[in-house]
């Protein structure tokens, strides 16, 4: 890919963009305790949605970040729900409740992930380990977009947008070899994105999938990671999925991206031309076929 890459936010992807405003929208950000999922939930308050739905497993690391959160921003109503998204009764519950009371999600953000710290081969870490990587980074995803798609009380001519923060472990086979569980799972995850968009134009549904970069999260400190002068600015993947949720990224649905990549030199020149005539391209599948 040979684009502008970025390691700190940039214009082309600010919030504060009137082009990529979310006002009046509800958005549901899944595990956004902490991390990745928390900086993006600010980021579309900093984009003036109406309402952002926090989720995490704890509530002694939701309430605090929602609290916090309306405090910076009171103009947006934050709700926290504590929720095991691979618990498909507590989601059915969530989603039920959300139907019963009216609140209809504009935008789903796929955050929540089951990660390999450890470093086990894939015949090391056990069948049923692997199978709940598969419940949560597949399965859980997959229940979620099905609700989100499914809302009761959706308006029909009003564009739904779903985001899935992906990995570039579905792809680089080499870089997280010693733990290749998340990018196999994973990877299941951005290709049943992938096969969703194949069914629903982006006029009903906009999908897309990014790899969020490296960012300094709790995850990254359980795998050893120390030196933080080679991760990416915090802000970077949020701001990346404000605009991926406008408009202006409509031409990436069903596709998976980085967020470091500059987005006006993907909208535009040979890129886009690729986009356009290359169906295969950005796309989970075998090279060479």
């Amino acid at each position: 890919m040979n684009v502008t890459r970025h390691h700190q936010p940039y214009p082309a992807i600010d919030p504060s963009r009137p082009e990529l405003s979310h006002h009046g929208r509800v958005v549901l950000v899944t595990g956004s305790s902490s991390g990745i999922g928390l900086y993006i939930a600010r980021a579309f308050a900093k984009a003036k949605a109406a309402t952002v739905i926090l989720t995490g497993r704890q509530e002694e690391t939701l309430t605090p970040a929602v609290e916090r959160l309306a405090s910076e921003y009171p103009q947006t109503r934050f709700i926290g729900r504590v929720i095991d998204i691979v618990d498909s009764q507590e989601a059915e519950r969530m989603w039920n409740a959300f139907d019963n009371d009216g609140l209809v999600i504009d935008i789903l953000v796929l955050n929540a992930a089951r990660i390999q710290c450890d470093k086990v081969p894939l015949l090391g870490r056990g069948h049923a380990e692997v199978l709940a990587d598969y419940a949560t980074n597949v399965g859980a995803n997959l229940h979620f977009a099905e609700r989100f798609y499914h809302q009761k009380k959706r308006d029909q001519t009003k564009k739904l947008v779903l985001l899935n923060v992906s990995t570039f472990s579905i792809h680089n086979f080499e870089i997280n070899k010693a733990r290749p569980s998340y990018g196999l799972t994973k990877n299941g995850a951005a290709l049943a994105m992938q096969l969703i968009a194949q069914e629903i134009p982006v006029s009903d549904m906009q999908i897309l999938s990014f790899h969020p970069g490296f960012i300094y999260t709790f995850s990254a400190r359980e795998m050893g990671y120390r030196d933080r002068s080679h991760f990416h600015h915090d802000d970077l993947p949020a701001h990346y999925a404000v605009w991926a949720a406008s408009d202006e990224a409509a031409f990436l649905h069903g596709r998976y991206t980085w967020a470091e990549w500059d987005v006006e030199e993907l909208g535009s020149g040979e890129i886009r031309k690729r986009i356009e005539d290359d169906d295969k391209y950005l796309r989970v599948g075998v090279s060479g076929l």
